[in-house]
């Protein structure tokens, strides 16, 4: 599991839709988990479903579900639906709404998983560069700064993601993610210094801002804590205090939203 960096203080959720998962993992069923989210741009969307299995088993392999039906549906009735690859992974061509209310419809075998969840604003990135900064011992670092428009008096979660080519194939390589809160601050334009998105040389690089629900930052934040035992990647194989939060009836995971945008840059 990545390791998550976060500024962030997490406190206890207050939305009333969430409730502990309650998992006793030495006796249920395998129980189908759901990672991933739906997004206002359908290539970010996305869906990994697999089975859950009692910290007992001796393997932490967990083999893709191909055969789940999922759609999601908004307060109008339009249905979105989402289709598995080889590996499991179930994507969509469909774009979602800020600011629309979506609820997830999942069903394995006898399994009827089902949430719902508002996809927050989308936050418009305005500018980004590399700041050249001095370290402590004298070796100049260029870091990358981020301008975007952060909505006034209210707490946003967001999460960071940068992406690099330096030839003409168009296909980019994934760096790193960043999660941060704008609790120290509540400006109309913002800009902030992104730790661990570092230089690569000349090339065209593109960020993403991701808008994110403050329940689905405590979901991953717990996730983190938990992957951080030495139980294998899944938080599900292990028994400790404290399970994630979830708003999945009938199922493990979490059914979140978010909302993107992103901004490309050839830099020398």
């Amino acid at each position: 599991m990545k390791k998550i960096f976060f500024t962030i203080i997490i406190f206890s959720l207050l939305t009333g839709c969430e409730k502990d998962a309650d998992i006793k993992l030495d006796e249920m069923a395998p129980t189908p988990v759901i990672e991933g989210y739906f997004s206002n741009f359908a290539p970010d969307s996305y869906f990994k479903i697999t089975m859950s299995k009692g910290f007992q088993r001796d393997s932490y392999q967990y083999e893709p579900v191909t055969d789940a039906q999922i759609s999601v549906m908004d307060s109008q009735g339009t249905q979105i639906l989402f289709y598995p690859d080889n590996e499991g992974i179930y994507k969509t061509i469909s774009n979602g709404i800020p600011g629309e209310t979506y609820t997830l419809n999942l069903i394995k075998g006898n399994h009827h998983l089902s949430a719902r969840t508002t996809i927050p604003e989308q936050i418009p990135i305005t500018d980004f560069k590399f700041m050249s900064v001095m370290q402590a011992n004298g070796d100049i670092d260029r870091q990358l700064k981020l301008y975007f428009n952060d909505p006034e008096n209210q707490t946003d979660y967001y999460m960071a993601k940068l992406f690099f080519t330096n030839n003409n194939s168009g296909y980019y390589y994934y760096g790193t993610s960043y999660y941060f809160d704008d609790s120290s601050y509540n400006e109309t334009e913002q800009s902030i210094i992104l730790p661990y998105f570092h230089y690569n040389g000349a090339g065209t690089y593109k960020i993403k801002l991701f808008h994110l629900n403050k329940a689905y930052i405590d979901y991953l934040n717990t996730l983190d804590q938990l992957g951080d035992m030495d139980y294998g990647e899944s938080p599900f194989q292990i028994a400790v205090p404290g399970n994630p939060e979830t708003n999945v009836r009938g199922g493990i995971g979490y059914f979140a939203t978010v909302a993107s945008d992103s901004l490309v840059k050839q830099i020398n």
